[in-house]
């Protein structure tokens, strides 16, 4: 990978502050094409680890000690399937549909948001994400009280040991760093 999850967490946490959109547009575009430079010259700072898809809960502050545990321990995030990651940009408006509001009605609904029931878009973009990342393992980011995740675990849980053959973790945890330790053992 060209560079680790913690950074590229920041990068996607950090742009959703920026208010001046094209701004924030410009500086990711120019940031990838930086690191796609270097890349491409032979830079590779990430020795070959196991790739990880972290999807769960949005990934504000709380996540990032779960990324570092991740990365610290071995691992590489290389692709966030959460509120924030890769879901909220997955779909877009369909600019052709005459009726603008049933078109921008659609591309929310068709977020794969745990608070959707059936939720089968979230098993479709975490199928494609899986494959196009090569990912070995997923972890599953859940925050305390945050149910409607907690309720699709064990779904999920399924869909990646069965269906995809590669191994799941759940971790339910808060925004207090008091159970580093534990993500670190988990």
């Amino acid at each position: 990978p060209p560079m680790a999850g913690a950074d590229l967490y920041s990068v996607l946490y950090g742009s959703s502050f920026k208010f001046e959109r094209k701004k924030a547009i410009d500086e990711v575009n120019a940031l990838t094409e930086r690191i796609q430079k270097e890349y491409d010259e032979g830079n590779r700072p990430i020795p070959k680890r196991p790739r990880i898809l972290v999807t769960g809960c949005p990934i504000g502050g709380g996540a990032e000690k779960c990324i570092k545990a991740i990365e610290d321990n071995g691992g590489h995030v290389v692709v966030f399937e959460n509120c924030s990651g890769a879901k909220s940009c997955d779909r877009e408006v369909d600019e052709n549909n005459p009726d603008i509001y049933a078109a921008i009605a659609e591309r929310y609904l068709s977020i794969g948001c745990s608070v959707m029931t059936p939720n089968p878009n979230r098993l479709e973009l975490l199928d494609r994400l899986i494959d196009e990342y090569k990912v070995d393992a997923v972890v599953e980011v859940t925050l305390q009280a945050c149910h409607t995740y907690n309720v699709e675990t064990l779904g999920i849980k399924r869909f990646v040991n069965e269906k995809k053959g590669i191994p799941y973790m759940a971790v339910e945890t808060d925004y207090s760093t008091a159970d580093i330790g534990q993500l670190n053992t988990r």
